[in-house]
């Protein structure tokens, strides 16, 4: 099997734990509240979980300002995304190209015909892809912030294509999952969108903010009470643990967690490109805790960096991008330090050899 993520640290023995850039987790690692929340939780696991999350879907709900009935609790955000696929069976889904790899891989799942737009050399949403949503697309999807450039289509434009998909009939589900490492997320998010558009499906997740992926604790959120309901039925029970359950709550109540990350970030983020685009490197200008970048000058990078023990992903498997693409996450400063020196060290190697 082809792991075609980040976030593989198991695929070799380590003698320690690699330096994971591949994953895009926050680099302040998960907070106390969650930690706590999970140690805690762990006496309550003689019992089933809650198959409703209730308590968790109204933090969710106070956290959003929605109410708890538009709020679905699953197994991570690829879980939602799974059984929105096989609840929704969607005939044609139009995607960005490039654009996070789940999305085509759910859709395949139950047979949809894909429609790739190609975001052309700048990378960026344009109207250009809502004109290709037609009467025959039934669901539309944007990833914004995008994955793997971490560009944010400005709030505008995304009203733009909503209503467009009204127009036809299609759904558009808007992935939202890195919404909380933007600047300002509350100008972008389409919370304040979804009463009057039963159509607009937000997906979102606990795993990058908070740093727990192995928890595993995504939601989505949606005004149409017959599709929340039906996503019950797409898949098993008990799918999120009473300690994923735990964690969210707290997760949903800790909002001081989020904006000491942003700005952290945001630091290191502007460190990191600096030394990227130092280095000769074509860095794509993203607003989140991942960057993408054009590598035309170290060759092998991803094997070399691999065998120093140091991961980082691979775009070649997104449409639109090839092998001279990575993304790499944001991590702390020492670390995102020794990434740049080893980066530094190779393209010296390289030279050298030639």
């Amino acid at each position: 099997m082809k792991h075609i993520h980040g976030g593989d640290i198991y695929a070799d023995n380590w003698n320690e734990e690699p330096l994971d850039f591949s994953a895009n987790i926050n680099p302040l690692g998960m907070p106390d509240s969650v930690r706590e929340a999970a140690q805690q939780a762990i006496a309550g696991c003689l019992h089933y979980p809650d198959p409703f999350c209730r308590a968790l879907r109204r933090a969710i709900a106070a956290r959003n300002a929605v109410t708890p009935q538009q709020v679905f609790c699953g197994n991570g955000a690829a879980d939602v995304l799974y059984r929105l696929m096989l609840t929704l069976r969607p005939k044609k889904i139009l995607l960005p190209a490039p654009t996070f790899a789940e999305y085509e891989e759910a859709a395949q799942l139950v047979g949809s015909e894909i429609v790739r737009v190609s975001l052309g050399e700048d990378l960026t949403i344009t109207p250009a892809y809502w004109d290709a949503v037609t009467q025959d697309v039934d669901l539309v999807v944007l990833c914004n912030p995008n994955n793997p450039t971490g560009l944010l289509t400005p709030k505008g434009l995304v009203k733009k294509g909503m209503e467009r998909c009204a127009e036809v009939g299609a759904r558009l589900l808007v992935d939202e999952c890195f919404h909380d490492f933007l600047c300002e997320p509350e100008r972008s998010v389409l919370t304040d969108q979804l009463a009057d558009n039963p159509h607009l499906i937000l997906l979102r997740s606990f795993t990058k903010m908070y740093a727990m992926p192995g928890i595993r604790l995504g939601y989505c959120l949606s005004s149409d009470r017959q599709l929340v309901d039906r996503l019950y039925e797409a898949g098993a029970p008990w799918s999120v643990s009473g300690i994923a359950q735990a964690c969210g709550i707290a997760a949903a109540q800790d909002t001081d967690f989020p904006r000491k990350t942003r700005a952290y970030v945001a630091l290191q983020r502007a460190a990191l490109q600096r030394g990227l685009e130092d280095l000769g490197l074509h860095v794509i200008d993203g607003q989140v805790n991942y960057l993408l970048f054009r590598n035309l000058c170290i060759p092998d990078l991803q094997r070399r960096l691999h065998d120093r023990g140091i991961l980082i992903r691979s775009c070649a498997n997104y449409h639109g991008l090839d092998d001279t693409w990575f993304r790499i996450a944001v991590r702390n400063e020492t670390e995102n330090f020794v990434l740049l020196h080893t980066l530094r060290q190779l393209k010296e190697e390289s030279a050298w050899q030639r």
